[in-house]
């Protein structure tokens, strides 16, 4: 059972890997440019993904009813399920255009440093040219992940990479005879990679698994179907993008404080995301692993895929927690060679070392919950904490008890550690239980033509 987990979720950790580097590469470039633009990139990037991560995540719901179809032996299902998903995100795509209007009033109300708002501002405007691409290539990697396909997307991830490479280094430098476009730029490179990768995504989908799965690339829900879809993914969506929020939010207090903070902060997150990416693989493919077993009318497997699945991610995430603690100079100095950022950075990488094994249970769990269909829970959860733990200990840590940089990130230790043990104790209560039924019944009675 390890080995079958293992042999879904290490495509997807290389998928995962080339995703975040997506992020890394413009934080890279942008460390070559100025101190400023490299912070705005940060702030840009994750106040981009915390509202594009409610379209996403609810698009991601797919890989449950996917996966349960599958399970149940239901191929007409399961293809018609990624029809209606491509339906949704027309549906959903023209809530792009509400971004930069959220983004200005956003940076008004946090009262962030002005040049870096303004920066930030210009990134995400053009980011938002992403979403529609995004969109559909969350629908169809859901739709692979939910069938135990985890190679091909794995291949087409690191393409994307490479074209955003290619394309940041003509557009932020200006080469080619083009003008150099700094962090608008970087913006656009990671566009033009975003729409070339939806291409090949829908190209790959059909020429492999049309006939199999009956896909209609455009399947038109019924109205029934459209809300529980809904009902299904929105609290993945709302709990995704609520826990990137606060970390935008987050990033955005610690502006205040400083550019090196900044800088600091920004430079031990995209460490910890090209490294912890692992851990996400395994709950995504914890998540697809329960919802085939439970497709299957086997309740006991699916739990035991869940823990097998934290065992695992607690191993690799301990080891990770180690490296942190070691090597964290090595790893600052790749990204700059300012001195005091680095040293900053390196108090911040040994203070994330605590909670990698929390987050490990809090990741692995999660998706096992999702994968059950209890998305309810993991999203209201996600929600609550995000509220009522990270963003108040980040404020109060930082500007009341005046603790600096330190107390700021005692918001998402906390944050994280009490979602490892509230996602764990669901798990094993076995509550989640009572949710299988729903989804499996959603999945397999799907109307026919």
């Amino acid at each position: 059972m390890r080995r079958e987990l293992i042999k879904l979720a290490w495509p997807l950790m290389i998928s995962n890997l080339a995703y975040v580097l997506l992020g890394a590469l413009d934080t890279w470039f942008m460390g070559r440019v100025s101190t400023s633009a490299l912070g705005a990139v940060g702030v840009g990037s994750m106040f981009f993904m915390s509202l594009t991560l409610i379209l996403r995540g609810t698009i991601s719901g797919g890989l449950v009813l996917v996966a349960k179809s599958f399970g149940a032996g239901d191929n007409k299902s399961a293809g018609h399920t990624l029809g209606n998903y491509l339906v949704l995100t027309i549906l959903l795509a023209p809530l792009a255009l509400l971004i930069p209007v959220i983004a200005k009033v956003y940076f008004l109300i946090t009262k962030a440093d002005r040049e870096i708002a303004r920066l930030a501002y210009n990134y995400i405007t053009i980011r938002a040219w992403e979403i529609p691409f995004a969109l559909i290539s969350q629908a169809v990697v859901s739709f692979m992940m939910g069938i135990g396909d985890s190679k091909r997307p794995m291949y087409l991830a690191w393409s994307s990479v490479i074209i955003n490479l290619v394309a940041n280094y003509i557009l932020v430098f200006g080469k080619l005879g083009l003008p150099a476009l700094g962090i608008k730029g970087a913006a656009w490179g990671t566009v033009i990679a975003q729409a070339l990768q939806a291409l090949c995504y829908i190209v790959t989908v059909r020429r492999l698994y049309a006939k199999q799965f009956q896909l209609q690339v455009f399947c038109v829900p019924t109205k029934k179907r459209f809300w529980e879809m809904l009902r299904l993914g929105l609290p993945i969506g709302l709990g995704d993008f609520v826990e990137s929020s606060a970390f935008a939010t987050f990033m955005t207090l610690i502006s205040r404080l400083g550019p090196i903070e900044l800088a600091a902060s920004q430079i031990a997150n995209q460490i910890n995301s090209l490294a912890f990416m692992p851990g996400f693989a395994l709950g995504t493919a914890t998540s697809s692993l329960v919802g085939r077993a439970l497709g299957e009318g086997n309740k006991a497997k699916g739990r035991l895929y869940g823990i097998v699945g934290v065992k695992v991610a607690i191993t690799y995430m301990a080891f990770l927690g180690l490296s942190y603690w070691i090597f964290p100079r090595y790893l600052a100095t790749f990204f700059l060679h300012d001195q005091v950022v680095i040293n900053c950075t390196v108090k911040l990488m040994r203070i994330i070392s605590i909670y990698q094994v929390f987050d490990a249970c809090n990741i692995v769990f999660r998706g096992a919950l999702n994968g059950a269909g209890d998305t309810k829970f993991t999203g209201m959860t996600t929600i609550l904490a995000a509220y009522v733990l990270f963003i108040p200990l980040t404020y109060l840590g930082a500007f009341v008890f005046k603790l600096g940089l330190i107390g700021a990130w005692l918001g998402p230790i906390v944050y994280l550690i009490s979602l490892g043990i509230i996602f764990g104790l669901r798990f094993l209560s076995g509550r989640w239980e009572d949710k299988t039924t729903e989804t499996l019944e959603l999945s397999v009675n799907y109307p026919r033509d």
